[in-house]
This record gives structure tokens, C-alpha cells and sequence, in this order.
């Protein structure tokens, strides 16, 4: 009986290790390492920056889990948020923490004052990884964040990111590097008190990064909003 329960713990413990490996993660596994992304309008104006520090890294039955901290300035230095984000494998599959999104200005740009945003998660497939091994069949979840002024909470932004769907996979330089890229589509619905925003957008990322350029275009085409991976040390 002892040597069957020893036999199960060690079939346990080697479907977990194998869950772990079957999940590629997409933000980086270092505790220390940080991240800049900065925000620009259409016309390259400077409208946010994000950073963030790997604060800790832990191994969980599904894989492994990564705490980083967040800080959310404006382009003039003024802190509008931070907090922890968190990026998990679950099942083989990594996801995101949402507050990920308030590294796009447009997602905040009515705001505009101190910022709380709620708990929500994406997934981030690995096509590499796809059970029929063909990147357009990996499913892409649809999720939902609000975004709120901490002083009044009537000052807020729903927003909805849905029909996200895989493009390419292709190599995108940034000011951090060059950095084989998931290409993805989706499209966004920003609801406001003041205003309806719909458009679609893009998005790359990398293993072992995370997004590192966002661009967000409004239903004319017309560029809107763009993001970009500055530094990585």
C-alpha cells in the first residue's frame, strides 16, 4: 500500500512538471527584472508610462507564478496607479493580469486622476503549442476590466476586449531589443459616462517578456494609440 501512494505522489508530481512545461510563459521569470513600457498618442506624444518589477516567483501545482509590482505615471511624472500584477500557467496555459491594459493612455485618458482597476484575466496561448497544430484553431479569451477614478468612482471606463484572434508571428524591434513576436487582433469597446469608444487593435508578445507593442486604431483605420516595450533589465 506504501509503495502505491509513494507511486501516485511521483505520477502527481511528474503530470505537474510536465503541465509546467507544456505552458510557455509570457512575462519574465526573474525576480528583480523590470520592464518599461511607455504610451503615445497618434502623433508620438508621450501619454503614459508603466513599469514594472518582478517582485516574486513561485512553483504552484499548475506550473509557475509570477508577482510583479506596477507603477502608472502620466507623461508628467504624476503616479496614477500601482499595485501587484500577477502572470500564472493554469492547465498548460498561461494568463495575464488585466491591469496590463493601463499601460494604454486610451484606456485611461478620461480618467485622468488616481486609478483603481478591477481583477480580470487573459489568456496568452503559445501558437507553437496548438493541439492541431495550426495557430488559427488556439482560442483567445474575451475579457472585461473597469477602470475607475479611486476619488469617484462615477468616473470611470468600461472596457470590453473581445474577438481577439491570432494574426502572424513575426520579429519586432523596440527600443528594448528584437523579440520573436504572437501577432493578435482584437477588437475593444470603451464605455465612459462622457463617451462610447469602439475600435480594434494589435498586439505582440513574447516569451519570456510579455507585450511589447500595442496599437490601437479607431473603426476609420485611424491610428489612435500605441504602446512600446522601452527597457528590459
Amino acid at each position: 500500500m506504501k509503495s502505491k501512494v509513494i507511486l501516485s505522489a511521483l505520477a502527481l508530481l511528474f503530470a505537474a512538471g510536465a503541465m509546467a512545461q507544456d505552458c510557455t510563459f509570457f512575462f519574465p521569470q526573474t525576480k528583480g527584472t523590470q520592464l518599461v513600457k511607455k504610451g503615445y498618442d497618434a502623433k508620438g506624444n508621450l501619454q503614459s508610462v508603466m513599469t514594472y518589477t518582478v517582485d516574486e516567483v513561485k512553483n504552484i501545482p499548475s506550473g509557475l507564478e509570477v508577482e510583479a509590482d506596477y507603477v502608472f505615471r502620466n507623461n508628467a511624472g504624476t503616479v496614477y496607479d500601482k499595485g501587484d500584477l500577477e502572470a500564472f500557467c493554469q492547465n498548460g496555459e498561461f494568463f495575464m493580469d488585466m491591469k496590463e491594459v493601463l499601460s494604454n493612455p486610451s484606456f485611461v485618458s478620461t480618467v485622468q486622476s488616481d486609478v483603481e482597476a478591477t481583477d480580470a484575466v487573459l489568456n496568452y496561448p503559445s501558437v507553437a503549442n496548438a493541439p492541431s497544430g495550426n495557430a488559427d484553431d488556439v482560442y483567445f479569451d474575451d475579457a472585461y476590466i473597469q477602470i475607475y477614478s479611486k476619488k469617484n468612482r462615477k468616473n470611470r471606463k468600461n472596457v470590453s476586449i473581445y474577438d481577439r484572434e491570432y494574426v502572424t508571428t513575426e520579429q519586432v524591434t523596440t527600443p528594448a531589443g528584437t523579440f520573436d513576436c504572437t501577432k493578435i487582433k482584437y477588437k475593444i469597446k470603451s464605455r465612459s459616462p462622457k463617451e462610447t469608444i469602439e475600435g480594434y487593435g494589435y498586439e505582440w508578445y513574447a516569451p519570456n517578456v510579455g507585450v511589447v507593442k500595442n496599437e490601437q486604431y479607431n473603426n476609420n483605420d485611424q491610428l489612435q494609440y500605441y504602446t512600446v516595450l522601452e527597457v528590459v533589465k
